[in-house]
């Protein structure tokens, strides 16, 4: 859409783009020109989400400043107009979803060539059974993999859409929430020994519905009906599908369907507790047992084996020879299959030190796979931790686009401005992603780090007893440290030295790592004995110190120190920009 003029109303509010004033029931507003700018460029570009750049140009043109002042003015306009009149996009941008008086609709299906942005949202389950809720919550899953894997579509991650599971909302509101063009919406039923399924494709700009249909099948043709409903909306979205489109959408991983049932099992618990973690690598066991060339269920299995060698580190040699294996077999029955080489990708960054390998499998992932968050988010990761920042956080960037309501993506880009030494900005970040997830202590723990680097102690020490409160009671050694960091840092040298303790007590029981220690060592200036826990880790070769390269980033004791630099060199991290 572009510029407006004369005038655009919406509820109370008037806009007059000529006078460049606000009207609040019909009398002037006393709106600044700033926020009167990113008013104006977001009812322009009310058809999408506006990027954070485009709206710093409008307001600021041909001037560099800090993003926390477009939140000032976010903030103005949301206290004027009210909070559900502009959505936040975590890491990307906001988006107008006020309702505009005789305003344009968009058009239903948006032009072949322009990319995309669909979500698919969790497939109510109409049986009442909760036990099978894993069932209508695969069917949903499947087809965020299979549409991200087309090129042209752009899909909104699992954690996002399943965010508004069970919760009272028209799914027009959701889908202008997400910024989304078109929603995927559907329901899941059985009777017997057949399934009843139905799906529609609605279109956000306009309410209209661009496709829907029901199926009645025998539930053996699931994951046959999972392909056709994908491949239909693709045609529905106008894309244009090759034969390798068309092979990627209506492709069934196995054709036993009791497999594929375990298989969605195992990916159900695969994001948990290691408890949770047991239980995942049990299905995928089990899926493996019923079909040895099902390759999903081997990348699955990989996946969670990976998990445990990182969580549990008296079991890792054993629960990572699991994982090359799993991994293995799985290229070897489909070595065009995305997943796989995102669950090799992470063997290679975090236990193998392959970093070119790594990289070389994060990139064929997201060539076989270019919608897929998972990739982006990882690969991001990954690139922020070679020291190759802008890279990887334009990952980052694209990863919270697909995924607007997860904290991963908001928080590697955090971590990138906390390298930086933009610790306003690593802040900002981490209340975004408190924000979002208010149950994640981790962003509690990292704030109040980011504060205590700026000397506001206040209140870094206020969410660090939030994450006191959270941690209580278990054993949560990298949490300890990075609060002994904190602690250290605004001259609590007395409870940092208590999570050291706590740390040593720990290690009587049971290994801890390295690392821990090293870095409460180095915020107490104590860096020679930092170096001698680093080198301890070097030689244990701990998932942690695959982000040496920026670790003086967070704890700048370390910048410039030779040792230190050493083992940086030793582990054959490259310069970035090689």
């Amino acid at each position: 859409m572009g510029d407006i003029a004369g005038r655009v109303t919406f509820g109370r509010f008037t806009v007059l783009a000529d006078e460049r004033q606000l009207l609040v029931d019909g009398q002037p507003s006393k709106l600044g020109a700033r926020a009167f700018d990113v008013l104006l460029a977001l009812v322009e570009r009310r058809d999408r989400v506006v990027t954070k750049d485009e709206l710093l140009d409008r307001a600021w043109p041909g001037l560099v400043v800090e993003e926390n002042n477009l939140q000032v003015q976010i903030s103005t306009l949301r206290k004027t107009l009210g909070p559900q009149v502009i959505a936040t996009v975590p890491g990307y941008g906001y988006r107008f979803t006020g309702p505009l008086d005789d305003a344009p609709a968009l058009a239903a299906a948006p032009p072949q060539g322009q990319r995309v942005l669909v979500a698919v949202l969790p497939f109510e389950n109409a049986t009442g059974d909760p036990a099978i809720d894993y069932l209508s919550d695969g069917i949903s899953e499947s087809l965020i993999n299979r549409l991200s894997s087309i090129d042209g579509l752009r899909v909104i991650s699992r954690t996002s859409a399943f965010a508004f599971k069970g919760k009272q909302m028209q799914p027009l509101e959701i889908g202008r929430t997400l910024g989304v063009d078109a929603l995927v919406v559907g329901n899941f039923g059985q009777r017997g020994p057949r399934l009843a399924i139905s799906a529609e494709l609605v279109s956000i700009g306009d309410a209209t519905q661009l496709w829907g249909d029901k199926y009645s099948r025998p539930a053996d043709d699931l994951l046959q009906v999972e392909g056709e409903i994908a491949s239909t909306i693709a045609k529905a979205l106008s894309r244009r599908l090759s034969g390798e489109d068309k092979g990627k959408l209506t492709r069934t991983a196995t054709a036993d369907p009791e497999a594929y049932r375990l298989y969605l099992k195992g990916r159900s618990f695969l994001v948990g507790n290691r408890q949770e973690m047991d239980k995942s690598v049990d299905y995928f066991q089990q899926a493996v047992a019923r079909a040895p060339d099902y390759a999903m269920a081997h990348a699955g299995l990989a996946e969670a084996y990976t998990l445990q060698a990182y969580l549990r580190a008296v079991e890792r040699t054993e629960a990572l020879g699991k994982a090359r294996a799993a991994v293995g077999r799985a290229l070897e029955l489909d070595p065009d299959l995305a997943e796989a080489h995102t669950a090799l990708g992470l063997v290679r960054f975090y236990f193998e030190w392959d970093w070119a390998g790594a990289e070389a499998e994060f990139r064929r992932a997201l060539e076989l796979n270019p919608g897929s968050q998972a990739v982006h988010e990882e690969y991001g990761n990954f690139l922020g931790a070679m020291g190759r920042l802008d890279e990887g956080l334009a990952r980052s960037r694209e990863a919270a686009r697909l995924d607007p309501l997860s904290v991963g993506p908001v928080h590697n880009m955090a971590i990138i401005a906390l390298v930086r030494g933009d610790y306003e900005g690593a802040a900002a970040g981490f209340r975004q992603a408190i924000d979002i997830d208010p149950n994640w202590t981790w962003g509690y723990i990292k704030l109040a780090r980011s504060l205590a680097l700026l000397k506001n102690c206040e209140e870094a020490l206020a969410q660090a007893e939030i994450a006191e409160r959270r941690i209580a009671g278990g054993a949560a050694p990298l949490s300890w440290s990075w609060l002994g960091v904190t602690y250290a840092a605004c001259g609590d040298t007395a409870r940092a030295r208590q999570k050291l303790d706590q740390l040593h007590a720990l290690e009587a029981k049971q290994y801890v790592d390295p690392v821990t220690f090293a870095d409460i060592h180095c915020a107490l200036g104590e860096v020679d004995e930092a170096l001698r826990w680093f080198e301890k880790a070097f030689a244990d070769r701990t998932p942690n110190m695959v982000y040496a390269a920026i670790l003086p980033g967070f704890s700048p004791a370390l910048a410039g120190n030779p040792r230190f630099d050493a083992i940086v060199e030793r582990m054959g991290i490259p310069p970035p920009g090689r």
